[in-house]
């Protein structure tokens, strides 16, 4: 409890002398490798903390550019408690891997023995386990290919705003509520 306050108050200092975009990006994945996560470069951790990456955080690996926001890895498999009692000592343990520029939406669910190729996107709240090959678009639960990057692009570029991410609120506002017929 002692330590979770001090992480608190400590992200709080950060925040009000670095600014949030050092808070939601560099001290968490800061704070990722230092508890034995093997992070990439160009990285973006959003609402995550050491609970995020399981007990075993040392048995994942993210490549350089990935973007989640609050995700949860899990590197082990508690249905194991039912072999308990026959096998007192018995564990059950798996890596996750995450390529080079990935996105992880909120709240998916990244289970042991899962790895993601390059240049992908996972959906909000999927739960994701096995081997994804590179340029995929994975959703649901359990997660499965649903397109390509490339399809994604091509079905949503109609869709897209451009050069709103920096304006002011209420200049972005406008954009999108224009670009929406709102």
């Amino acid at each position: 409890m002692v330590k979770s306050a001090w992480r608190r108050l400590s992200k709080l200092f950060i925040y009000l002398f670095k600014g949030g975009n050092y808070v939601y990006s560099n001290y968490n994945t800061d704070e990722a490798r230092r508890i034995g996560v093997k992070v990439g470069e160009n990285c973006r951790f959003i609402a995550t903390s050491a609970t995020t990456f399981s007990t075993e955080p040392w048995l994942i690996e993210i490549g350089n550019h990935v973007s989640m926001t609050n995700p949860l890895f899990i590197t082990h498999d508690g249905g194991v408690w039912v072999f308990r009692n026959q096998y007192p000592e018995i564990e059950l343990f798996g890596k996750i891997k995450i390529g080079n520029n990935v996105f992880i939406g909120s709240e998916a669910l990244i289970l042991l023995n899962t790895e993601i190729g390059d240049n992908s996107i996972i959906a909000a709240r999927a739960v994701v386990k096995g081997v994804f090959e590179p340029n995929s678009v994975l959703a649901g639960v359990p997660a499965r290919r649903i397109c390509s990057v490339d399809e994604y692009f091509e079905k949503n570029k109609d869709r897209f705003s451009w050069n709103a991410r920096h304006l002011p609120s209420e200049q972005k506002r406008s954009i999108i509520c224009e670009k929406l017929g709102v």
